[in-house]
């Protein structure tokens, strides 16, 4: 009996239990079908439009990934150059986090116009916030050192749930509509004021300078910067309705982001046209608020920071620029203030074009990078709510 015994034992130790194979097989088969639903990088996708000099030295920049539709201008000066592929320079694009650049435009418009100084407190803008949130000043959020948490708290449990869902079925994370963000105030724990990305913090921003104003974020965005400008292919979304949408990084779709209350974290959509307009209104101080992009502290090693903007604080050319991600978008505008060269890229896939800044100038960069959905690093639209793809800290958006 106990030969017998043994004898089974050593032939079950010759091959996997019946339980291990079931579940190879299963994994086996999980990976074909992914394999089968998802595209492999395959290089740019579309016909070319515009320059062909400045596609392929894009196309060298940025390396073979799974691109959808592209859209690049690069500014020299007062000359503006165009391509793309699959794409032109009126094609529309999430922006991601570039979008803080409209908000702090509209911060730094807000004290001109006497609305609100740099040292306005939350507690003077919504008198019923108590504690350490109230003594938060809109400054030290345009300079991403409030200690406000970097996401916006769910406004319940089944909103948590489905913002950490849509990390893994690409969709907007963002739940909370404006009053949302604001009620959240009363509950939110404040850290320290250190340097530290919030897409939160700037979605409290862009409400706090809507409050008082008295006007909606997207109608200030409208009537205060882009019409003036004559930026007639930029917006804030109100719905996804009629919206194109982006891809993952491996080329699966991913639903359009408006970020509901958080919109001025992020949900601007705009195109290569209109965002030439804005960067040379920008570098040139004619663009309202463009006070916002004075270099102003130290963020990190790689970086220094106005109010949005980063500049980069090591090497040459010194670039001041912003990234953006969402869950289907990538962007980069950046510019060297000292010669007026400057590169836009608008890109549809959650791949990062943050090395696009290499073709501003020889020895530019990104400096510290940033994701998103951006999860890799962080100062991206998508970082901020973690359930983008990912961009690095090129990507703040």
């Amino acid at each position: 009996m106990t030969e017998i015994d043994v004898n089974r034992t050593s032939a079950a130790a010759g091959r996997p239990p019946l339980r291990m194979g079931i579940a190879l097989l299963a994994a086996a088969l999980t990976a074909a079908v992914l394999a089968a639903i998802t595209p492999w990088p395959r290089g740019f996708q579309g016909a070319p439009t515009g320059d062909a000099e400045l596609m392929a030295e894009l196309e060298d920049a940025l390396g073979s990934q799974h691109w959808q539709h592209v859209a690049a201008a690069r500014v020299n000066g007062d000359e503006v150059t165009f391509a793309g592929t699959g794409a032109d320079e009126h094609t529309e694009f999430e922006i991601g986090s570039i979008t803080k650049t409209f908000t702090a435009a509209l911060f730094a418009d807000a004290i001109d116009r006497g609305e609100v100084e740099a040292d306005t407190r939350l507690g003077e803008v919504w008198p019923d916030l108590e504690g350490k949130v109230a003594e938060v000043t809109l400054e030290s959020i345009a300079m991403q050192r409030s200690g406000l948490p970097s996401q916006e708290p769910a406004p319940s449990f089944g909103d948590g749930v489905m913002s950490v869902l849509s990390r893994y079925i690409h969709t907007d994370p963002y739940r909370g509509n404006a009053a949302d963000i604001v009620a959240s105030l009363s509950d939110v724990e404040v850290g320290e004021p250190e340097p530290e990305y919030s897409n939160y913090g700037f979605a409290v921003l862009g409400q706090a300078i809507a409050e008082v104003a008295g006007q909606d974020y997207s109608d200030l965005v409208r009537y205060r910067l882009t019409e003036p400008l004559g930026m007639k292919e930029t917006f804030v979304p109100e719905s996804a309705d009629g919206l194109s949408h982006g891809f993952t990084a491996s080329g699966l779709p991913a639903a359009p982001w408006t970020l509901g209350g958080s919109a001025p974290a992020g949900a601007i959509r705009s195109t290569t046209h209109d965002l030439s307009i804005w960067l040379r209104a920008v570098r040139e101080r004619t663009a309202p608020g463009a006070e916002a992009a004075t270099m102003r502290a130290d963020f990190d090693e790689g970086d220094r920071i106005g109010w949005a903007w980063f500049i980069t604080n090591k090497g040459a050319p010194q670039l001041t620029w912003h990234n953006g991600g969402t869950g289907g978008y990538r962007s980069y505008l950046g510019f060297d203030r000292e010669t007026g060269d400057g590169i836009i890229v608008l890109n549809d896939s959650s791949n990062d074009v943050d090395a696009a800044a290499t073709l501003i100038g020889a020895g530019a960069g990104t400096g510290s990078g940033t994701t998103a959905d951006t999860e890799a690093g962080a100062r991206s639209t998508t970082e901020a709510a973690g359930a983008g793809e990912g961009s690095t800290k090129g990507g703040r958006s």
